[in-house]
C-alpha cells in the first residue's frame, strides 16, 4: 500500500477535524436519528471510520458490524452507483450489513429508516452478544 494511504488510514482519517471536513450536512440528520434511537456517538457507533485501508464509511456500529452510509446528490452518477456497488460488495462480504440512504429518499420518509437503522441494528446487537457473528473484522 502506498505510504501516504497507509498514513491517511492509520493516523489523518482519525483526526476530528478531518472527520468533519469529510462529512456531509445530510450526515447531521442521521446523527439526531441515531440519537433519537437511543445510540450514542463513540459509544455505541462512530464516524467516518476506515476500513480495511480501502474505504472510509459515514458511520459505522463495529460490534454489530453494521455500516450506514448517507448519499447527496454526488451518489446519482453512474459512475459514482458502480463505485457504491463495489464497495457494498466488499463490505458485505466481509461480514458487514451496510445501510445506504440516499437523501431525496430519507427525506421522503424519515421515519423509516429511523426504524430500519433501530431494527438492524438491534437484531446485529443480539448477534453479537449471543457470539453468532462470524468475526471477518479486518482492522483489529
Amino acid at each position: 500500500m502506498n505510504k501516504h494511504r497507509a498514513y491517511y488510514f492509520d493516523k489523518t482519517v482519525h483526526h476530528p477535524k478531518v472527520k468533519e471536513a469529510i462529512s456531509g450536512k445530510n450526515e447531521e440528520v442521521i446523527i439526531e436519528v441515531m440519537k433519537m434511537n437511543g445510540y450514542r456517538l463513540g459509544k455505541d457507533y462512530v464516524r467516518q471510520h476506515p476500513i480495511a485501508s480501502l474505504y472510509v464509511v459515514d458511520f459505522a456500529f463495529i460490534n454489530e458490524q453494521v455500516v450506514i452510509e448517507v448519499d447527496g446528490e454526488n451518489h446519482n452518477s453512474k459512475k459514482q452507483i458502480k463505485k457504491d456497488q463495489s464497495r457494498d460488495f466488499y463490505l458485505r462480504s466481509n461480514g458487514w450489513v451496510v445501510i445506504r440512504i440516499a437523501d431525496r429518499n430519507f427525506q421522503k420518509n424519515p421515519a423509516f429508516f429511523r426504524y430500519l437503522i433501530k431494527e438492524v441494528v438491534q437484531e446485529r446487537r443480539e448477534q453479537y452478544e449471543k457470539a453468532m457473528l462470524e468475526r471477518n473484522y479486518f482492522d483489529e
